[in-house]
């Protein structure tokens, strides 16, 4: 019999993951449900609730604004400088090789190719540019020509263009993950074992189809893993800014994305420990091979890849930071309606990263080796950015009102009178935050002509009062779709977003 947690979790390894989904799918339940039974009940335990998730939510605010700044200048700063040229002082510079996987199924040949042709563009040798061309193989009969095309027409013009046919195994769901870890097992087999390539010298990029790297990136990447403190022990990470087809969006869909690329911009200048994988990122090979790849039937494989590399290196695992834009394409389709769908499924898909936390609360309790501060700082991270997806809205935009409007008694008395004020007063304080948020997304929109023009004008404050009603529907909402199908035990199944 297990005589402590660790040894449960090995004897009863399905129970347990299951017991943990439970439990992480209720929370976002709890804190719903204790905001309309608390209101009548403990009005005052909801009221206090409330208040200091707004002080949370200020903090958050004055804190992204600040990064936001920071970012922005380290941008320009990164942008404008020479890395090519620091470059020349690293002779270790010509042994590096980059190995960008690109996965990709039933996508646009025009999506495709503008990708390679980003490749092509870049300050750095494309010699030292080794592309994958991941396709699956239930799709062979509608993709067959355009691999053949791309390594037609470019192929010459890097190192080598591999194409890789992932097959359907049982066991692993299909995706992103599975894709990846079969395109990286297998060009490794050839690249290493093969042909005697040196492993410490291949640096991994992946990245979806719709990706455009700025044409420094590589040559910044470089510069880092050569420079940086335990490179095989590091993912290195650009702001993610999904604005290729921002300008086509419906007017009302727009500001939210141009806020999330500034926020994303914000999240790259927080303190070590506190970053995380989003979308395209890289990786030495080494380190790679060292975990075991991309588990092949975790969906959201950006947060899960870091997280596994964690554990498995006893928590000397970080991001470095890459202040370099790194475009991709918002959820889009041929009609106002499907594109609304798509942007639904879509923010489904990356709130299936709550699946991460049973994942983080196993190993947390499995490694007691990782310094037990390091191990809560990865855990609250992860439930953090996960649970108040799906319960922010609730608490900033309801919270407040709840306890008066069903409990009129505790209306009547000086919490409840203060409440509605002091939640405004607070929450009033945010937009600040808020406008930083939004000038700087238009800042860093490459398709607005006139970005400040574009920041006044009135269509802009029309969206910021949409902001509660798309909060709804493309945060809190598809948010508490994942976590209740995880409670339920109704796992999702990766779908493509689709590409104008």
């Amino acid at each position: 019999m297990p005589k402590n947690f660790s040894e449960l979790i090995d004897y009863y390894p399905v129970k347990t993951q299951r017991l943990l989904e439970i439990l992480t799918g209720l929370i976002p339940w709890v804190v719903i449900l204790f905001l309309l039974v608390g209101s009548f009940y403990f009005p005052n335990a909801v009221a206090y609730m409330v208040l200091v998730f707004n002080v949370y939510w200020l903090y958050r605010s004055f804190q992204t604004s600040l990064f936001v700044i920071v970012g922005y200048l380290n941008l320009k700063a990164t942008i404008n400088t020479d890395w090519n040229q620091k470059l020349l002082a690293l002779p270790q510079t010509s042994e590096i090789y980059h190995l960008i996987i690109i996965p990709n199924v039933k996508e646009p040949l025009a999506t495709l190719e503008r990708n390679v042709l980003a490749l092509l563009k870049q300050t750095f040798n494309p010699k030292q540019l080794i592309v994958v061309l991941a396709m699956e193989d239930r799709a062979r009969e509608f993709d067959a020509d355009k691999p053949e095309y791309i390594v037609k027409k470019y192929g010459a013009k890097f190192k080598k263009i591999f194409v890789t046919w992932h097959p359907i195994v049982a066991g692993e769901t299909v995706g992103k993950h599975s894709n990846n870890a079969y395109a990286a097992k297998t060009v490794k087999k050839i690249l290493i074992d093969e042909q005697k390539l040196n492993i410490d010298n291949i640096i991994v990029t992946t990245c979806d189809v719709d990706t455009v790297f700025h044409e420094k990136y590589f040559s910044l990447l470089t510069y880092k893993f050569l420079t940086c403190n335990k490179p095989y022990n590091r993912f290195f990470q650009a702001p993610f800014f999904m604005n290729n087809n921002v300008h086509r969006l419906p007017p009302f869909m727009r500001l939210r994305i141009l806020m999330g690329d500034a926020g994303r911009l914000a999240g790259l200048q927080k303190p070590s420990g506190r970053i995380m994988n989003f979308s395209a990122y890289s990786v030495a090979l080494k380190l790679l091979d060292t975990v075991g790849y991309w588990d092949v039937d975790v969906i959201p494989e950006d947060w899960h890849i870091n997280l596994k590399s964690y554990f498995a290196l006893h928590g000397d695992v970080d991001i470095i930071p890459l202040n370099i834009p790194v475009y991709g394409d918002a959820p889009e389709s041929v009609t106002t309606w499907k594109t609304i769908k798509n942007t639904y499924q879509a923010e489904k898909r990356w709130a299936w990263g709550v699946s991460d936390i049973p994942y983080v609360i196993k190993n947390f309790i499995q490694h007691p080796e990782i310094p037990l501060i390091n191990r809560l700082n990865k855990l609250l991270l992860t439930a953090e950015w996960h649970i108040t997806w799906s319960t922010s809205w609730f608490l900033i935009t309801i919270g407040a009102t709840l306890p008066t409007i069903l409990n009129p008694a505790f209306a009547r008395t000086a919490l409840g009178y203060s409440l509605p004020k002091l939640s405004s007063l607070i929450l009033t304080t945010c937009i600040v935050g808020l406008l930083l948020m939004t000038f700087y997304g238009y800042l860093l929109n490459p398709n607005a002509k006139n970005k400040i023009r574009s920041f006044l004008h009135p269509l802009t404050f029309l969206q910021w009062a949409l902001l509660p009603v798309l909060g709804f529907f493309f945060g809190m909402l598809p948010g508490l779709e994942s976590q209740t199908r995880l409670m339920l035990g109704k796992y999702i199944e990766y779908r493509v977003t689709e590409k104008v």
